[in-house]
């Protein structure tokens, strides 16, 4: 029987194993091993259920199962193939006299729903939608203006709040990342891999290298997109040994040094940031009930 295949039976929130040596039992968490020379007899009942009979006295053990264990199939022709299988083996196995000391029980961790990063940011960015969304409904209960003027502005302030807010918050955790570096950044010499261009038709202005190096402690980093930008006049650029600072607390966050590219770059995102920001503000004014 060790040529035969792997036989499945399901059913009833029980899964069960036969590959011609031992049994699987699973059910929820928990996973029953029964070699084969522990049972001592299978047969089919009424329900498309396999009976399963294990020799000796369970009462010595600790795995949970009784003197017959139970198996239901989903249909007559899957019980069948099961029990084939199964008392095949059993006709070529002599029973051990304790068929219950020979099971082994095997039961999973609970499964672990802690969210990742990515999950934890999209909670709080949930979270500030919707506080932002219940505040500009709060200020159209209590706005002095007429219903559909309230409604519209607000809208538009809406809008432009998340427009200009975006902007200026990409800047400000571009602007966190280099304090970051400048506090405790270590220095390194790496290498300039190709680049990373956030929007194409913003030409030179944003393009940020991807950086290989290693930490002074000997862990490789691979492609990892530099907080500042730089010019892409020539291929120098983009490829080529380069200065860099990276976190050692987050290696991920590395940068190269300061560019006018950068610093342009930021100045024309902050101001296009407070433009719809200040059109924001603007409309909202109007609607404040003092």
């Amino acid at each position: 029987m060790t040529n035969a295949p792997e036989t499945v039976l399901t059913g009833g929130g029980t899964t069960a194993r036969f590959d011609g040596q031992r049994l699987l039992i699973v059910r929820g968490r928990k996973t029953w091993t029964l070699p084969t020379c522990a049972i001592t007899s299978a047969e089919v009942i009424a329900g498309n259920t396999v009976r399963v009979a294990i020799s000796g006295d369970p009462g010595q053990a600790r795995h949970g199962l009784s003197r017959v264990v139970e198996l239901p199939g989903a249909n007559s022709r899957s019980t069948e193939a099961f029990l084939g299988q199964l008392t095949a083996a059993l006709a070529t196995t002599t029973p051990a006299a304790d068929g219950h000391a020979l099971i082994q029980l095997h039961t999973r961790a609970p499964r672990s729903y802690t969210l990742g990063s990515s999950g934890r940011r999209a909670v709080r960015v949930g979270l500030l939608l919707a506080g932002y969304t219940l505040l500009l409904t709060l200020l159209g209960w209590a706005s002095p203006l007429e219903d559909g003027l309230a409604a519209f502005s607000l809208s538009v302030a809406g809008v432009l709040g998340l427009i200009g807010g975006i902007a200026l918050w990409r800047m400000a955790r571009r602007a966190r990342s280099l304090w970051l570096l400048r506090r405790r950044g270590v220095g390194v010499v790496g290498q300039a891999n190709g680049y990373v261009r956030i929007w194409s038709k913003g030409a030179h202005l944003w393009i940020f290298s991807k950086l290989n190096f290693t930490t002074v402690d000997g862990q490789p980093m691979r492609d990892v997109p530099s907080t500042v930008s730089i010019w892409d006049f020539s291929n120098k650029a983009i490829t080529g040994r380069v200065d860099l600072v990276y976190d050692p607390q987050r290696p991920t966050r590395a940068s190269r040094r300061l560019t006018a590219a950068f610093v342009l770059r930021t100045l024309l995102l902050t101001a296009v940031g407070l433009v719809p920001l200040a059109g924001s503000v603007l409309c909202l004014v109007p609607n404040l009930p003092f």
